[in-house]
């Protein structure tokens, strides 16, 4: 059930344009590919935590599984570099995601059977903080 309600929440993000928060930004208007290296121009988060990478697929965010993640501390961290599981093929679909890091050891632990630790970090409506972009281009 907590699957699909994660589910739910990416899908319904997705469709809408995130939402700004004071407290959580990702810029990924100049955000760079090379090969499986995703650099995004800065991070902002209240708490320590990551930046995920999801796959979109037909239209659809894969969750909870991803694609690569990375820490990042609490405030603004600028260039960061996420390693993905592949490399990306120019123009494909994936969602950023920003995540907290809940249980304080530094490691992405959100995943298939345990999406109660390290859990999305939620903009002003509540909804989890995503940001769209294509590989090898800037934002959508």
């Amino acid at each position: 059930m907590r699957k699909l309600a994660i589910l739910a929440l990416a899908a319904s993000a997705l469709g809408a344009t995130p939402a700004l928060a004071d407290h959580l930004n990702l810029d990924v208007n100049a955000v760079k590919t090379d090969g499986a290296t995703i650099t995004f121009p800065s991070a902002l988060i209240d708490k320590n935590g990551f930046v995920v990478i999801h796959e979109v697929v037909n239209g659809n965010v894969v969750v909870p599984a991803s694609i690569g993640n990375t820490f990042i501390e609490a405030g603004t961290t600028e260039n960061v570099v996420v390693t993905a599981d592949y490399p990306l093929k120019d123009g494909e679909d994936f969602i950023a995601m920003l995540h907290y890091d809940t249980d304080g050891d530094g490691k992405y632990s959100f995943g298939e059977g345990m999406t109660d630790v390290d859990t999305p970090a939620l903009n002003a409506e509540e909804k989890p903080y995503v940001k769209p972009f294509k590989a090898g281009m800037s934002a959508m």
